[in-house]
């Protein structure tokens, strides 16, 4: 037995080793560019991740039908709800501050804020858990209500050591943990699917998802915190707050209409159509990100990276980023995901099951709003430009102007895919508005 497994794992610790060494040679032609290069090192992770997520769907789908799945979508929406109050934007500081112990500072302050939210949140579902239950049909919950609370501060908390990642460019980290997340979510789901805990099981398995990859990120930042709790200077940190209240002020705001642009569909296809319909839609919207996900998470974390670089040095550089990476954006993503939206219908009743040949309808008219988010999104930095009213003034028509579609769809009783198909044209036309802007923004800053 030991004679056949010796030779076995050799070979199996050369392949890593020549992968390994092929990877890093692959990325060394690109040191050039650090863009380029940190977009290499978080896509190659990222797009690992998302391929191991995508191989595990069709079993998931297959466990849970399409109303169960939509339970999950509703609960993720109403987390990404609250993730962008969770540290009222001051994660966004930690990339941009000009000294190191500032940064650790806005860390420590980002932590204080999401601790303290944490605890109100948990007081409010004690209180009015079964109410609020009620409003967005959400009983099957009870009475672990308790588990938004844990998902509202293990998402959070890794959002905050992200950023904490990108100001050092720790992407391998960063990948690594995305790997992780993506195994550890996605076969949670399908273990507890198999042990029949139904709705409770997919929202689990999401959160030990979400949980999975801090302590990676934060092995050095929070036992230096945990160290030093007792030594913060309380006048310093108020002091950084004061002089970044302008993400309070204006990104949070911002955000968070944004948030709710982007979920209403969720909350409100749930409300008017049911989970069935919900789950459908969260289905077909999750494969039709996946081509450009692959890389448009790296790509909007590595141009964070640069971008807040050559923003502090007030680089005349920056307006040519821009407009290179969204063009580079479009080029490469728009054939993609048309590509699949076109064969979509006939591919989701073989790949996930007959239960969800709706879904592949569904990708169609999301495809036109999906190709608009992937460049505009991952390069939209007015709130870094200093123009965070500006970005709260579009999130404003923006969500004016999806909630006035959704309207519409109520009162005239219109099918799903007309709703779908009215939201994903409004959502187009803003995000073209937002790229005239970030332009705009930009020149503005380089004038300065």
């Amino acid at each position: 037995m030991s004679i056949l497994s010796d030779p076995s794992e050799k070979f199996i610790i050369r392949l890593k080793t020549y992968v390994h060494s092929l990877r890093k040679k692959f990325i060394s032609r690109f040191s050039s560019d650090p863009l380029l290069k940190g977009i290499l090192i978080l896509g190659s992770g990222t797009a690992i991740s998302q391929i191991l997520g995508i191989i595990l769907v069709p079993i998931i789908t297959r466990i849970y039908p399409p109303d169960i799945y939509g339970t999950l979508a509703v609960f993720s929406s109403l987390i990404s709800i609250l993730l962008v109050v969770s540290t009222l934007k001051y994660e966004l500081t930690i990339p941009i501050a000009e000294k190191g112990d500032d940064a650790e500072y806005l860390v420590f302050l980002s932590f204080l804020i999401l601790s303290i939210l944490t605890v109100i949140l948990f007081v409010i579902l004690v209180l009015w858990g079964d109410y609020l239950a009620s409003m967005l049909h959400f009983e099957f919950l009870a009475p672990y209500y308790w588990l938004f609370c844990i998902g509202f501060y293990g998402a959070s908390a890794y959002q905050i050591l992200t950023f904490w990642a990108l100001r050092s460019k720790l992407y391998v980290q960063i990948t690594r943990t995305k790997i992780s997340q993506s195994i550890s979510g996605s076969v949670s789901k399908i273990i507890l699917g198999i042990l029949s805990f139904g709705s409770l099981g997919l929202i689990v398995g999401d959160i030990i998802g979400r949980w999975v990859g801090i302590g990676t990120l934060g092995k050095k930042i929070i036992p230096k915190m945990v160290r030093s709790i007792h030594d913060i200077d309380i006048q310093k940190l108020r002091s950084l707050a004061s002089a970044y209240r302008k993400f309070p002020l204006y990104s949070l705001p911002s955000a968070f209409i944004n948030v709710i642009a982007l979920q209403v569909p969720i909350l409100f296809l749930s409300d008017i159509y049911g989970f069935e319909t919900v789950g459908l839609y969260s289905l077909s919207v999750t494969i039709t990100l996946l081509p450009v996900s692959f890389i448009s998470g790296s790509i909007s974390q590595a141009y964070t990276a640069e971008c807040s670089e050559l923003f502090r040095q007030k680089s005349a550089e920056l307006l040519p980023l821009y407009l290179t990476t969204t063009k580079k954006l479009f080029k490469y993503g728009a054939p993609i995901i048309l590509a699949g939206a076109v064969i979509s219908p006939l591919l989701f009743p073989v790949i996930f099951g007959s239960a969800w040949k709706d879904a592949g309808i569904f990708v169609l008219p999301l495809s036109i709003f999906v190709i608009a988010q992937f460049v505009v999104s991952s390069t939209d930095r007015l709130d870094m430009y200093g123009y965070n009213h500006w970005a709260l003034i579009w999130n404003i028509f923006r969500t004016l102007l999806v909630l006035g579609g959704f309207y519409l769809a109520l009162v005239y009783t219109l099918p799903p895919i007309v709703t779908i198909l009215i939201f994903s044209l409004i959502m187009t036309v803003m995000y073209l508005i937002c790229y005239i802007l970030n332009i705009e923004a930009i020149k503005r800053c380089i004038g300065k």
